[in-house]
């Protein structure tokens, strides 16, 4: 048999000591146990990935010139430290230690895997520096380092010896010191995680050189290799003649990164779209300045969070040229100023978090940002504007008579006001009046002719 598929069961137990001779295994997410199987100069391709397997990796450590093209042990209870053997993995093009107990630095002999492809240390207890001997892994795609104790400064021959580099992972470790100019030789760089560290100093001005940010059609989906082993002519038997067998073909194989990304607030595991997941993360650390206008170049980039730093000053007005930008985390910083107008252009926007910094101002007005919620914008003092509560300057309420049902209505002032009107206008017409008839009483002559004129008056009125 050459090959073995058992993943996704439920089988349990434990494997006896004899050797697996099978080209490829797969035992993947089931719930064996025990230490791992002993393997021979034959396996090329193990996964034995999402079990309970526990102790060291001794079974590995003592076969030589291994023909391993493809390692995944991860998601176990894996424990010590990573032996000094690994010249004899040469062949290896993934490898995949991540989420297991192993303890103490990584190995400078891995070094000596020439042909990796993807190297995943993920979440164990791994101490010390990067050893420099990694540079000649050269062709080294995806690195994953995040969560271990790892310190020192962030490498500068990351930039200059692997080319090929598209996917960086640091996160929550212990590196300082400031990021490397020689990060922006990765042009195939497309995913970049720092966060949770103590790196300080500014972001390089050069960022605007990570071209895999820039360009579009550059995602590469599947990661192929050839098997390491190699073919030779062997025989078989055909009843009971042996026969010689034509040389085989060698096979590619492919596999797709998976990655943990923080993305809108929470963490996601990425698998076949992390290609298209182009996304700089530098957040929790100690970075300061300002946001450097080359980032506002990187137009495929679809996620940006510089939060909890010490980044100030206004953040560039041309950050409405990410167009297809998706996540967007400011918070925890001291920008200042206004929120740039070209921000409400961003349509693909789905998450917004410029909490708790020193922006003032109004909110741009768009449907894009008045749809967040009052979270996003909180803990600025000076800033205004839907959907805010606080109104900007200009924005007050106007008092203003209004008619309501079709009569006209007043207020208490005004009533009081025509109430006096009315009163003055009748004791004007009563005192006129009044003076007019004591004039004509007081005057016999007027009284008669006034009166002789009203009776001519309405005596022609009869006919």
């Amino acid at each position: 048999m050459t090959f073995l598929n058992l993943s996704f069961n439920r089988i349990r137990g434990k494997f006896s000591g004899k050797y697996v001779h099978m080209q490829e295994i797969g035992l993947s997410s089931n719930y064996f146990e025990g230490p791992l199987p002993p393997i021979t100069t034959k396996c090329s391709n193990i996964n034995l990935s999402k079990n309970k397997f526990s102790g060291s990796l001794h079974s590995l450590s003592v076969v030589e010139d291994l023909s391993l093209s493809f390692l995944d042990i991860s998601h176990n209870q894996l424990s010590g430290a990573l032996s000094n053997n690994w010249m004899h993995f040469s062949g290896l093009a993934f490898l995949n230690l991540g989420y297991n107990n192993f303890s103490g630095k990584i190995p400078t002999s891995m070094g000596n895997l020439y042909n990796l492809q993807t190297l995943i240390l993920r979440n164990n207890n791994l101490y010390g520096e990067l050893p420099s001997s990694l540079k000649h892994c050269q062709g080294l795609g995806f690195v994953d380092f995040g969560l271990n104790k790892l310190s020192g400064k962030v490498p500068s021959w990351i930039g200059e010896s692997l080319p090929q580099l598209y996917g960086l992972i640091l996160k929550s470790n212990r590196f300082y010191g400031i990021l490397p100019r020689e990060i922006c030789r990765l042009s195939n760089l497309h995913f970049l995680d720092v966060s949770i560290n103590r790196i300080s100093g500014t972001i390089p001005s050069c960022f605007s050189n990570l071209t895999a940010m820039v360009l579009k059609g550059n995602e590469v989906v599947e990661q192929t290799y050839l098997p390491y082993y190699p073919f030779e002519n062997s025989s078989a038997f055909v009843g009971s003649q042996e026969v010689e067998k034509a040389p085989e073909e060698p096979q590619n194989y492919s596999y797709f990164d998976s990655v943990l990304a923080r993305w809108k607030g929470q963490e996601f595991e990425y698998g076949r779209n992390f290609a298209y997941l182009k996304m700089i993360d530098l957040s929790t650390n100690k970075l300061s300045g300002e946001i450097p206008i080359g980032i506002t170049k990187l137009v495929e980039l679809r996620g940006l969070n510089l939060s909890g730093n010490y980044f100030y000053g206004k953040v560039p007005p041309e950050i409405g040229r990410l167009n297809v930008l998706e996540c967007l985390d400011l918070s925890r910083n001291n920008f200042s100023g206004a929120i740039p107008p070209s921000m409400s252009g961003l349509n693909f926007l789905a998450y917004l978090d410029l909490s708790k910094n020193n922006f003032s101002g109004r909110i741009p007005s768009g449907t894009q940002l008045q749809g967040f919620n009052i979270s996003a914008y909180e803990q600025n003092a000076e800033l205004c504007g839907k959907p805010l509560t606080n109104i900007c300057p200009g924005d007050e309420p106007v008092d203003y008579i209004q008619p309501s049902s079709g009569k006209y209505e007043v207020n208490e002032e005004d009533g009081e006001y025509e109430m006096w009107l009315y009163i003055s206008a009748v004791l004007g017409f009563v005192s006129a009046f009044w003076g007019f008839i004591g004039t004509l009483l007081l005057n016999r002559r007027w009284g008669r002719a006034y009166f002789f004129f009203l009776d001519n008056f309405f005596h022609k009125l009869k006919f």
